[in-house]
């Protein structure tokens, strides 16, 4: 199962946050003014399977 956890967009969050904090999911955006970037709070476990942003992490070992 696809999951939000897997996406290179999934940003943790620490270990010592509160456990209200959930992660977040972290897109890279341009537009004609520049650079900037979108943030969402998601939970990893999340199903990831009808995100149109989904983008599976590279494992580099």
């Amino acid at each position: 199962m696809t999951v939000c956890k897997n996406c290179k967009s999934f940003f943790a969050a620490s270990e010592d946050a509160d456990k209200e904090v959930k992660s977040e999911c972290i897109r890279e955006m341009v537009d004609h003014k520049g650079k900037f970037w979108l943030s969402q709070p998601v939970d990893g476990n999340s199903s990831a399977k009808d995100c149109k942003k989904f983008t599976p992490k590279l494992n580099v070992q």
